[in-house]
């Protein structure tokens, strides 16, 4: 994407390297102080909240992306685990100002909806379009369900867009903007190039269909008789080709071999 390159010279020296390593820790350091406290009212001081926000608590514009996903500490320690080495992949693939974009465009995406139709985005949608942009880049990988099960990344990745597609239809309008803002990262670096080639197999197409109109043409007229005119008017022009019906005669009167047809053969002006 061109348009990357430009904005990464532009901003590059910003990106953050292993980015979600710190976004990890802190929600680890919420997930600790939670747990030790046995209170939620830390988590309820970092979530987004509109009208809070309006009243001067400006962290909760970005803090909420420090909420653990998981109240279970075992289920908490394997979300870091598997999103913290599915977010060090794709920063290798995609480069680390990519991967920052990427993440960071589903985040203010989040804040906008967010204040602009008062709900509270988290970061549930947002970690699963990593699994979703691993399974893209990788869907021959192999996953194991339960530490059990072996599953294709593909399979997956349809299975989860199954799941999204019912959230996305059956959760309201707040919700639908939500989770698209939390897949627009996805959508930039997948499904853009996407549409772009389609686009671009359909001009294809076109582009065949006049190819092969003016193939045939050609290969018609290249199988089409060559007519010769044998006959022509020296007046008007006029050939056997033009009127079929038409008769030509020499004129005896002219200097020379004129040849007419019957409109002009007693009405034009002899040659000397």
């Amino acid at each position: 994407m061109p348009w990357l390159y430009k904005l990464e010279k532009k901003f590059g020296k910003f990106a953050i390297p292993n980015l979600m390593m710190y976004i990890l820790m802190g929600q680890a350091i919420v997930f600790l102080l939670t747990n030790l406290t046995g209170s939620y009212w830390i988590q309820s001081l970092l979530v987004f909240n509109r009208g809070a926000i309006l009243s001067g608590q400006i962290w909760r514009i970005f803090t909420f992306i420090f909420i653990p996903t998981s109240t279970s500490p075992l289920m908490f320690l394997l979300l870091v685990f598997i999103y913290y080495s599915i977010s060090q992949q794709l920063e290798h693939i995609m480069g680390t100002f990519a991967f920052n974009f990427f993440y960071f465009s589903s985040v203010i995406a989040c804040i906008l909806v967010g204040f602009i139709f008062g709900g509270r985005p988290d970061v549930y949608y947002i970690n699963l379009s990593f699994f979703l942009a691993y399974a893209t880049l990788m869907p021959e990988a192999t996953f194991y369900l339960y530490f059990v099960i072996p599953f294709k990344a593909k399979y997956l990745l349809v299975f989860y867009f199954i799941l999204i597609g019912v959230d996305l239809l059956g959760g309201g309008l707040v919700n639908f903007a939500l989770i698209a803002a939390s897949l627009l990262g996805y959508f930039i670096f997948f499904g853009m190039p996407v549409l772009k080639r389609k686009k671009v197999q359909q001009k294809g197409y076109a582009g065949q269909k006049q190819f092969k109109a003016a193939k045939r043409e050609m290969d018609y007229e290249k199988r089409a008789p060559i007519k010769v005119a044998f006959h022509k008017c020296h007046t008007c022009g006029k050939t056997e080709l033009d009127d079929p019906d038409m008769e030509f005669r020499y004129c005896s009167t002219c200097n020379g071999d004129y040849e007419y047809c019957m409109d002009h053969l007693r009405n034009h002006e002899h040659v000397k």
